[in-house]
This record gives structure tokens, C-alpha cells and sequence, in this order.
């Protein structure tokens, strides 16, 4: 199992070849909507997965497909929800066998002009009363790809659970508080909205999972309003013992974003 963090796995995780390899998968519990490491441990690699693109969006996607990798997991690939305009892609993947389950998993953010829009598209919300606010990139991007998704959810049966990582982790909140799932796991979420968006998600099973000192959740900063939605399970980086051995991968608040680092350490 890899140790050290490299910038390619902080920022192009889609180029791995390792899903599904790196560690075991023991079998997902669809018929809990408590906290459950298996079960974040499964959609957490489904999040850095998601990087990988496929035939949707390129003419020559990489070598084993994404698809490839789903199937070999179980999985299929349901529908894949993108949007031209913000840049914003989903995709919906459903397990067989005798306990079926479906997940939504949102991207989070590519390096290109689109998405760094939406993450900076924010400004200050209500910190009094009881007017719901909430970020307003990542609501635009959800909007884009909203009405073919509600729409698909509607013909949904069974256990369905959300997940994403960074910004994928975002609009899968914003989600949850349209359409409700079994559970949300979030991977190095920031914040998403104000104290009366977050009170509108009691009833919603949300767990939001940080890497150490992920520097991502962290922001948008809590002196505008934005507050962090769901129970928090803080996971442990191991230690850095040897400088030169790590002098030239991001630095550690960089590296525990990772999402390589969100599988290995659950």
C-alpha cells in the first residue's frame, strides 16, 4: 500500500489503476443508514473512481475504462448526468445480487476553468434566523444537472446512498436536502451553508468524513456563515518521519485531501 502522497493523486486521481485493488472490500451493508466504515470505505473509492473519465466525455477515454472498474466491483452504470454549462457530472451506479443498492456520486473538483468558478462563487450568508442560505456555485451547479436527476430518482427502488469527495461532497449535501437518501457520506467536504440549512438536515443521515488536516474543509470560511453539515469521523494520517522522503509531494494539509488517502485510511 502506497505511503506517500504524490501531486498526481492529489490532482489527477482519475489516472489511477488501482480501484478496488489497494485494500479489501468486505460487503457493503445496504440495510443501514448508521455509520458504517465498510460502506465509506466502498463509496469513498467510488468518489476517487468518478475521476476516471469514460466514453461520455472522451472520444478515447483511459485504459481500463471506468466501466471496466464498476463492473468489476458489481456495479453498473445506471446514467451519467452531465452539464455543458457548469461543467458539473454525476453518475448513478446500481449493485445486484440478493441486497441491491443504488449510489449517486457526484465529482468534485476538476482542474479547469468551470469548476473553479463554482467552488469560488460564493459571498457571505445569514448567521441569524431562520432564512436557509446556502453557497451559491455549488447550488447553480447542482441546479444544471437537477431535473434529469430528480427525475431518474423518482423511478428508483431500494436503498439509495450519495457520496462524493470536495466538491462532489458539497452537492451531494445540497442533494440530500432535496431528495433524501438512506445515508451521505461526504470525503473532504467544505461547507456548504448557514446555521438554518444545516438545522433543515437533522433528519438526515449525513457523514462527513476528514482526512487529519484537510485544508479544503476548512473553507468557505466559518466568519461568513457557512457551517459543516452531518457527524464528523476524523481520520488519522500516519506519521511523516522522513523530510527528503516527502520534500517533493504537496504538503500535508494538501495531501490529506487526497482521495487515495480518504481509501486507505478508513
Amino acid at each position: 500500500m502506497q505511503t506517500d502522497t504524490s501531486w498526481q493523486d492529489l490532482l489527477h486521481p482519475g489516472d489511477a489503476t488501482d480501484f478496488f485493488l489497494r485494500r479489501p472490500f468486505p460487503a457493503f451493508v445496504p440495510t443501514t443508514s448508521a455509520y458504517c466504515p465498510v460502506n465509506a470505505r466502498w463509496l469513498a473509492e467510488l468518489s476517487r473512481l468518478f475521476y476516471r473519465h469514460d466514453a461520455e466525455e472522451d472520444s478515447a477515454p483511459p485504459q481500463p475504462t471506468r466501466t471496466h472498474f464498476l463492473e468489476q466491483a458489481g456495479f453498473t452504470q445506471r446514467r451519467f448526468f452531465h452539464s455543458k454549462e457548469t461543467g458539473t457530472q454525476a453518475m448513478l451506479v446500481e449493485f445486484g445480487g440478493a441486497l441491491p443498492f443504488t449510489v449517486l456520486v457526484f465529482r468534485g473538483t476538476e482542474h479547469n476553468f468551470k469548476d473553479y468558478l463554482t467552488d469560488l462563487e460564493f459571498g457571505e450568508l445569514s448567521m441569524a434566523g431562520n432564512k436557509k442560505e446556502v453557497h451559491a456555485g455549488f447550488t447553480e451547479a447542482l441546479n444544471s444537472v437537477w431535473h434529469d436527476m430528480a427525475a431518474e430518482m423518482a423511478t428508483l427502488n431500494g436503498p439509495v446512498f450519495y457520496t462524493g469527495h470536495s466538491l462532489g461532497a458539497a452537492l451531494a449535501t445540497l442533494a440530500a436536502a432535496r431528495h433524501p437518501p438512506s445515508a451521505v457520506y461526504t470525503f473532504g467536504s467544505p461547507r456548504v451553508g448557514n446555521q438554518a440549512f444545516i438545522a433543515s438536515l437533522h433528519n438526515v443521515p449525513i457523514y462527513r468524513i476528514v482526512d487529519d488536516e484537510d485544508v479544503m474543509t476548512t473553507v468557505p470560511s466559518e466568519a461568513l456563515g457557512y457551517k459543516h453539515a452531518g457527524t464528523t469521523t476524523r481520520l488519522i494520517a500516519p506519521d511523516r518521519t522522513f523530510f527528503l522522503k516527502h520534500f517533493f509531494g504537496p504538503p500535508k494539509p494538501l495531501a490529506d485531501h487526497a482521495p487515495i488517502n480518504y481509501v486507505d485510511r478508513i
